[in-house]
């Protein structure tokens, strides 16, 4: 995921939204999502609060494209 642009690990981060099915494969996943936008200079505060991420809205980049905001 790190070579990935910030704009794809949006969209993947979208894809997830209102899924309900959850795997430790899936855990996994999301946890080097999150990891990796934060890695890119990201803030993710918006939906992930250091311990729980939530999937609950799709978000976008705000105009600067450093912060993750509820599209």
């Amino acid at each position: 995921m790190a070579k990935r642009s910030v704009e794809s690990l949006i969209d993947e981060f979208n894809q997830q939204v209102g899924s309900r099915a959850w795997t430790s494969i899936r855990g996994l996943h999301d946890s080097v999502l999150i990891d990796t936008l934060i890695a890119k200079g990201v803030d993710v505060s918006a939906v992930y609060d250091g311990v729980t991420i939530s999937f609950s809205k799709k978000v976008k980049l705000n105009d600067a494209k450093n912060k993750v905001i509820f599209a």
